[in-house]
């Protein structure tokens, strides 16, 4: 698992560090991953979370909007990106006829298909045939508007919480270069505020002044991180008709 001194760590090893002054304190560092970094990551890999609804709850209707728009709260607080899916009740697809078991036995298989695939199709073309729609910040719209749904099940994606937990095992180091990079950019263009010359004495030693290497290593990383989540990942993208 993942955690914040481990990102930390990772970042300012490759910065040289300790022989090397950084300029930006931990705090500081893992403050600007949080905000820039974390953020940035998260619309191409974004972490997966599920909530609870209660369409039948006045409190999540969106005031002063359409009776099928409603709020949704993450618990941790975190930025919505999009939904993904939102589950109903499965009552809907038995008042269709869907069997409320699977088959038993051989000869009860064709039909229970058979059943099932004409509950799906009746479906499409009933009051239960929802569509939905996100918008941001926290608010989904279901049409038709739902009438006789209590508690759903909403599927969603949202950043990544700030203690780097969710991030997955087989992107971690992934994660950590794309954090560098951000780094590296951000602490060569405070160092170009030094001017030009061979470095600047300071109580804590010498910083080279190597700025200008520091920045375009950080972008030439940071280049090839994103093409690989442009060719990997569809980032997120919202597009609104009407």
């Amino acid at each position: 698992m993942l955690n914040q001194n481990r990102v930390l760590n990772y970042i300012k090893q490759n910065l040289a560090f300790p022989f090397q002054f950084i300029e930006l304190t931990d705090e500081k560092i893992l403050e600007y991953i949080k905000k820039y970094s974390l953020r940035e990551f998260s619309y191409y890999i974004p972490n997966i979370a599920t909530t609870g609804l209660n369409l039948a709850d006045p409190n999540n209707l969106v005031p002063n909007g359409k009776p099928n728009e409603f709020y949704i709260t993450d618990e941790l607080g975190l930025e919505i990106l999009n939904i993904k899916n939102i589950y109903f009740s499965q009552s809907n697809w038995m008042f269709h006829g869907h069997p409320p078991l699977g088959p038993l036995s051989l000869g009860e298989l064709v039909p229970w298909a058979f059943s099932v695939e004409t509950a799906g199709w009746v479906k499409v073309y009933s009051n239960w045939n929802y569509t939905f729609e996100f918008r941001s910040p926290n608010i989904v719209r279901i049409s038709p508007t739902p009438t006789s749904e209590g508690w759903v099940t909403v599927e969603y994606e949202r950043i990544h919480p700030e203690s780097f937990a969710t991030i997955p095992n087989d992107l971690q180091m992934f994660f950590m270069d794309f954090c560098l990079a951000d780094i590296m950019i951000l602490v060569g263009r405070l160092r170009q505020k030094y001017g030009s010359g061979g470095g600047i004495k300071t109580p804590f030693g010498d910083i080279p002044l190597n700025a200008d290497e520091t920045i375009n290593e950080g972008k030439e990383k940071k280049r090839e991180l994103l093409d690989k989540l442009n060719t990997t990942f569809i980032p997120n993208v919202i597009i609104s008709f009407g």
